[in-house]
This record gives structure tokens, C-alpha cells and sequence, in this order.
């Protein structure tokens, strides 16, 4: 990146910082002094020798470089990683994650901030995550020689309608040394913005890495056991769902419920601080309701197929769905914002346990594409659909068991894309001298 466009930048994102002086103070209050100080690149520890930077948004994006970074300790047990976010809740994530690495929240992308963060961190490569295009930060490390690698790239529709009206995009692009993106679909766009195929791979998604292995159904039946369930019970699962959704759920149970009174139901919802709502609309359909926090004290016994079990625990999603038969993934039923769209389908598809998700899924576009391609999951548009696909699955064991076996099957498939990044960031992580 040219010089004049650098200050160009450096200019709007003062004048920016100026006009959101009132807001800068209230994060200044909130989010810590200290954070909010090292974004200007105030407080920086001791330099690096030798680092590799690796940097994701938010906890997703931060949670997916985790493998890749197993790799890099393994390999290069002796150089210094850094971890930056962008977000509070990435920043949370990687310190828990990374705890043995510097972990710093992403700096203010003025030109001479980020120069400080590689002069003290001088990175041998920084690896981006997904869609962080931030033009200082991919043009100064390039202009000073510092390789910059997108893993798990994507570029959203509407994302690459706003670059192609500008020519920033195109030029924030060729600072990449290697675009590893996750479909061709993602590709193309890519590509039309000026990349060269050199240096552009289609490599999949790095998301599929995350899953855990089939083998966790292994825990399945002593769970089912401790909750109550007998082996042939229907147990449906709606998981992380947000506020209208356990009602939905609750509805298409009750109809399930009506045609074969084995048929279970566990809730977990996305905020534990829901599980009092939830609670009580299940109580006004007529079903006992029973927490997990009380069945873990023992002041509650597990409710079996005589009632609903609320999850108000924190951190047992994936554990729970190993119980289950059927799954409902929430945070996709109705529409919630434009770059808000569903949950982790892949937790309860790698078990084998068949999914439903609703139609607003941004999130986990991918993921759902290729389910939908691979008839290995199913869209229900709204309430109503959710109770037919819920009333069908529940009574049909060898449809239940064929789509979950297909879900299965397409996020084994779609395991690698953490090799195949690794090796295309082989050569660019040697020490040069």
C-alpha cells in the first residue's frame, strides 16, 4: 500500500475517533483501562524475538485458529505466538484458549499503532482468520516484508459488493501472500476482485476441524441413563435457543408427545439466564419441568419422559446432544439481525444425531449448504414446519437414524482444511534471516 493512502486512512480513522470521542470514553470505563490502552499499542509487554501473530475477530474465529495453532507448538515449540481479537468475547476466548501465549486485542487500525505492534512483536507472519481486512494492519506488515496468510477466508455477497464499488478492497487484497478460502463459491469472489489464482486455494473449512469426534457418542447411553431415559425413548433437543424458540419447540413436543408418549424433550437455552421463562412456559403447557442445576444438587430427580429438562448449566451443550435422538439447533428460527444467523449444527452432526435448523443460518452457511446438498439435514421455514419435521422424525426411527448417519458423514467428509492450510503456511513460517 502507497504511502498517500496510508495517511489517507490514518486521516478518516482521526477524524473517526474524534467524532466517537464520547463513546471511546465509555469503553475507556468498561471495557478496562488496560485493553483499552494496548489497542493504541500503550503497554506492550517486552519485544519478541521472532513471533508468528495470528489474529481472529470473535470467539468463533479465534476458536477455529485452534487447531493451527496445535500445529505451530508442535513444530516451532520455540517461537513466541501472539493472539489478537478484535471483540470482548474474542479476547476472553483466547486467553482461555492460549493462556501460555501473548494474547492482545487487535490495534486501532492507524498506521503508525500497527507499526508499533510488529516492532515489538516482529512477526515472521501474521495469519488472518476469515474476513479481517483491515487495511493498515494487512499494508504495513506487507510493506515491511512480514508475510500475511488468510486462513478459513470467506467474503460475504454483500461484503463483495461494497469492495467492488471501491478500489481499498483490491488493494488490501494483493498484501496477501496466500488466500486459503473455504468454497468456491467464496473463490470467485475473491478472484473478481483482482486476487491471481497463484496465490487464492480453496481449502474448506476449517470449522469441520472443531467437531468433536464420533466417538463422543460413546457417552450417549450412560447419560440417557442418568436422565431418566430409557433406550428406546425419542429424546428431541433443542439446542442454544433463543427467546420464541422454546416455545416453538415446546409446541411441536407436545404434538410429538400426543402420538407416542415416549417421545422426550431436553431445552437448552443460548442465555442460562433464560431457563426461568422457559421454565414457566413449559409449566403453562401442562409439563413437569426440571433444571439441570437441581438434578446436579440432588434436590430434583431427572424428569424422563414424564417431563422437560431445562439445561441452565453453562458448557454442556455438546455433552448433552450425545443423548439425544433428534435436534433442533437454535438461533435460526426467526430473524434476529442481518449478520445474525444460527448455532454450531456440527456438535450434534458429528454424533450422528439428525438436525433441524431454521431458515436464518448466516452463521453457518457453509455447514448448512453442504448438509442440504448431501440430504443430511432439514430446513424448517417456521413453527409450523418445525412441528411436522419434529412429529415425522420422532415416529420414524429409520428416517431419524438415515439423516443423522448422513449429517455424520458430511462433517467427517469435511475434515482437513487444517492440514491443508498448515502446508500451504509451511514455507512462510521459516525464520528468514
Amino acid at each position: 500500500m502507497k504511502l498517500p493512502m496510508r495517511f489517507l486512512l490514518d486521516f478518516v480513522y482521526l477524524a473517526a475517533c474524534i467524532l466517537l470521542s464520547p463513546w471511546l470514553v465509555y469503553r475507556l470505563c468498561t471495557a478496562g483501562r488496560r485493553d483499552f490502552a494496548l489497542r493504541f499499542g500503550v503497554g506492550l509487554r517486552d519485544p519478541l524475538p521472532s513471533s508468528i501473530w495470528l489474529h481472529g475477530s470473535s470467539a468463533g474465529e479465534v476458536a477455529v485458529l485452534r487447531p493451527l495453532i496445535a500445529r505451530l507448538e508442535r513444530d516451532h515449540p520455540e517461537t513466541p505466538l501472539v493472539v489478537s481479537a478484535f471483540t470482548a468475547t474474542g479476547l476472553a476466548t483466547a486467553r482461555k484458549l492460549y493462556a501460555r501465549h501473548r494474547i492482545v486485542p487487535l490495534p486501532v487500525d492507524l498506521s503508525f499503532v500497527v507499526a508499533r505492534y510488529l516492532r515489538c512483536f516482529n512477526p515472521r507472519l501474521l495469519v488472518v482468520a476469515e474476513s479481517e481486512f483491515w487495511p493498515n494492519l494487512i499494508g504495513v506488515a506487507h510493506a515491511r516484508g512480514v508475510p500475511v496468510a488468510l486462513v478459513n477466508g470467506k467474503m460475504s455477497a454483500k461484503s463483495f459488493r461494497v469492495h467492488a464499488r471501491t478500489r481499498l478492497g483490491s488493494r488490501v487484497l494483493a498484501g496477501f501472500a496466500v488466500l486459503a478460502v473455504q468454497t468456491e463459491e467464496h473463490a470467485q469472489r475473491f478472484r473478481a476482485l483482482g486476487v491471481d489464482r497463484a496465490r487464492l486455494h480453496v481449502t474448506g473449512n476449517m470449522k469441520y476441524d472443531l467437531a468433536q469426534p464420533a466417538g463422543g457418542a460413546a457417552n450417549g447411553p450412560g447419560l440417557r441413563a442418568a436422565l431418566g431415559y430409557a433406550q428406546d425413548d425419542v429424546v428431541v433437543i433443542g439446542g442454544s435457543l433463543h427467546d420464541g424458540e422454546d416455545e416453538a419447540l415446546l409446541d411441536a413436543y407436545a404434538a410429538a408427545h400426543e402420538q407416542a408418549a415416549e417421545t422426550a424433550l431436553i431445552i437448552v437455552p443460548r442465555y442460562p439466564t433464560d431457563a426461568e421463562i422457559v421454565e414457566r412456559r413449559a409449566a403453562e403447557r401442562g409439563f413437569k419441568v426440571t433444571r439441570k442445576t437441581a438434578i446436579d444438587a440432588g434436590t430434583a430427580a431427572a424428569p424422563g419422559r414424564r417431563g422437560v429438562l431445562v439445561v441452565d448449566t453453562v458448557g454442556e451443550l455438546a455433552r448433552m446432544y450425545a443423548a439425544a435422538d433428534l435436534a433442533f439447533v437454535g438461533g435460526s428460527l426467526f430473524f434476529r439481525g442481518a449478520n445474525k444467523g444460527g448455532h454450531n449444527l456440527m456438535e450434534p452432526a458429528i454424533l450422528g444425531v439428525p438436525v433441524l435448523f431454521g431458515p436464518y443460518n448466516f452463521s453457518f452457511k457453509e455447514t448448512v449448504d453442504d448438509l442440504l446438498a448431501a440430504d443430511a439435514g432439514k430446513l424448517v421455514r417456521d413453527a409450523s414446519e418445525l412441528t411436522r419435521a419434529v412429529v415425522e422424525l420422532a415416529a420414524d426411527r429409520d428416517a431419524r437414524r438415515a439423516l443423522g448417519v448422513r449429517g455424520q458423514r458430511v462433517i467427517e467428509e469435511g475434515r482437513g482444511a487444517t492440514e491443508r492450510n498448515y502446508a500451504l503456511l509451511a514455507d512462510l513460517t521459516r525464520v528468514r534471516p
